[in-house]
């Protein structure tokens, strides 16, 4: 309790803040003061107020300052209803909701009010993990969408609700059997409804849903204030009565902006998340392009050694460009072919003359390196000792 009077000062510029909120164009229908505080639940430490439940298909608990709510069944959601009498026919409750990420499609989180004996009526205000809201009243044992239609199951969008994870400011307001319903301190839904004088309060937890309460503050008139045998359950009654409401208006503000503060520190983690994996891209990019530079380089060196080769071998070529320079016409390879062709034929009738200086004997003319005539001769144009010329081959 200390720190929360700590805050006090700071909570009431605070409130301030908030009265310049657009609200969707509505205007209030419950215009009551509710200076009467009637219940005041921090959920410092568990109590006998709350429903508690640990089983097979709920873990319902006060923990940490937080009513925890943990729906393991995954066909039907589950109602926490409060442990206490509540006959206020005018009241103002303020509570907040938050619900945790589930793979489940229908997760959700609620409040009931105006709970009737035997679940015969009343009222719930629910929001899911995709930013929608819906108000339901139970009547004749089934539900009647008083938000959205049948197609939509009720469900609406709304900017002003917030993202899973985070925590959503709910405010109900009722007298002469009027309602209004606020979201994040904006007006979203008014309403009249005359089958109930007063209900119970509790939450609604839906299936494979997981969600905590913070909070939940319940605040009268003066009139219901006297006949209500549980005005002073949690009130301290050496305080007054001023000091005790500006205390819960200072909490309930306090509590609003810790709230916000949580979810712009959110905001600023996905920020400097995503500025570290510009970074990781950017030194992976840089990665790539210091791999694609020193694949060029060595491309680079690869190709100047294969061009220093090719230099080598045109040098190499030079000498047979030469011997067939003569020729315009002339085919490369037939030249060299040719060549190659005469040169071995010297070359064999060298031998001979050497073989036959060798021996003694005398070289005969016909054998001169000079004069070859029937060697230079086409093949085709050959003819043999009969006359008959040779086919081509196939």
């Amino acid at each position: 309790m200390i720190r929360k009077l700590l805050s006090l000062f700071i909570c009431i510029s605070i409130s301030f803040a908030s009265l310049g909120q657009d609200n969707l164009g509505l205007k209030p229908v419950v215009t009551e003061r509710f200076d009467k505080l009637f219940l005041s639940e921090n959920f410092d430490s568990a109590g006998t107020y709350w429903t508690t439940v640990s089983n097979s298909e709920n873990l319902i608990l006060v923990q940490d300052g937080e009513y925890i709510l943990n729906r393991k069944a995954p066909t039907s959601p589950f109602a926490a209803m409060g442990n206490f009498k509540n006959s206020l026919t005018s009241y103002r409750l303020v509570t907040s909701l938050k619900l945790d990420k589930s793979a489940s499609d229908e997760a959700a989180l609620g409040l009931i009010f105006m709970a009737q004996p035997g679940g015969q009526g009343g009222f719930i205000f629910e929001i899911n993990k995709i930013q929608q809201y819906r108000l339901r009243q139970i009547t004749g044992g089934i539900y009647r969408y008083l938000t959205g239609n049948a197609a939509t199951g009720g469900w609406m969008k709304s900017t002003v609700l917030k993202n899973v994870g985070l925590p959503n400011l709910i405010e109900i307001k009722t007298a002469d059997k009027n309602y209004d319903i606020y979201l994040n301190n904006v007006l979203i839904i008014s309403f009249s409804e005359i089958a109930y004088k007063s209900g119970e309060i509790g939450f609604l937890v839906g299936p494979l849903s997981k969600g905590r309460v913070d909070f939940l503050y319940m605040f009268s008139t003066q009139k219901d204030n006297e006949n209500n045998p549980n005005t002073s359950a949690q009130a301290n009654p050496e305080s007054s009565e001023n000091d005790v409401l500006a205390l819960a208006e200072s909490i309930i503000t306090l509590k609003t902006q810790i709230n916000k503060l949580a979810e712009e520190n959110e905001d600023l983690k996905q920020v400097i998340n995503s500025m570290k994996n510009v970074e990781k891209e950017t030194e992976s990019d840089k990665k790539k392009t210091e791999l694609t530079i020193k694949n060029l380089e060595l491309q680079a060196k690869k190709n100047k050694a294969s061009y220093d080769s090719l230099l080598k071998v045109n040098t190499d070529l030079l000498k047979y460009k030469e011997m067939v320079s003569g020729n315009d016409n002339g085919d490369l390879v037939i030249n060299l072919s040719k060549n190659l062709k005469a040169e071995k034929l010297k070359n064999e009738e060298l031998t001979k003359q050497i073989k036959l200086l060798k021996e003694g004997k005398e070289i005969p003319k016909s054998t001169s390196t000079t004069n070859s005539p029937a060697k230079d001769q086409p093949e085709e144009t050959k003819k043999s000792d009969g006359g008959f010329v040779l086919p081509k081959e196939n």
